[in-house]
């Protein structure tokens, strides 16, 4: 089994990305989804939560995830080293679910099984991968991408966006990049060349 890591900035369109590789049929695990799956449901990452943040931060459903991004990445100095708390308390079960679910599908004889992450890089699992694929695109269509779909502010935007790696160092570190700086349609063929490589290589 290969396994690949899909990861880049905020807003470069690493979700479109992972959608276009799961309609060619990929199987692709995304770690926002799996975090909001794991909050929603693990009581003991409810419970720690609450205890970190309070219990206004959880709802039936999962987390009020307005207000726990006012709390991780506002203005206050604190915020830092809350984000730092919630990426202790969610990212090793993130990690632990997607090792699980890596064991599965290598048992069920899966050729290509990607992971969707926008930390691999920040929190050093690239190791764990053969063949990392990095989706950039232009800085200034990332923050207005976030903007539109969030209603953050741009100052918003910008200090989300500098708590990672910057985007010149995770291309230089990948092995495909992904350009999407362009149309829908050049995305699309960006991403399928990138698929076949992939797929050539894998066997």
């Amino acid at each position: 089994m290969v396994l690949i890591g899909i990861t880049g900035g905020i807003g470069t369109g690493k979700s479109t990305v992972t959608q276009l590789l799961k309609e060619r049929g990929w199987t692709v695990y995304a770690s926002d989804e799996t975090a909001k799956a794991i909050m929603a449901a693990d009581s003991d990452v409810r419970r720690e939560l609450s205890e970190a943040f309070g219990e206004h931060v959880l709802t039936p459903n999962g987390v009020n995830a307005p207000l726990l991004s006012t709390l991780v990445f506002g203005p206050d100095p604190e915020c830092g080293q809350r984000l730092a708390t919630l990426n202790g308390i969610v990212h090793p079960r993130v990690l632990e679910a997607h090792m699980t679910a890596i064991q599965q599908e290598e048992e069920r004889g899966t050729r290509i099984v990607a992971i969707e992450s926008a930390l691999i890089y920040e929190i050093d699992l690239e190791e764990g991968f053969d063949y990392i694929i990095v989706v950039d695109a232009p800085h200034d269509a990332c923050v207005e991408r976030v903007i539109e779909r969030s209603k953050l502010t741009r100052q918003e935007v910008e200090r989300r966006m500098a708590e990672q790696i910057p985007m010149e160092e995770k291309r230089g570190l990948a092995d495909f990049v992904i350009d999407n700086s362009g149309s829908l349609e050049d995305l699309k063929g960006a991403t399928q060349t990138v698929a076949m490589l992939i797929e050539a290589m894998a066997g």
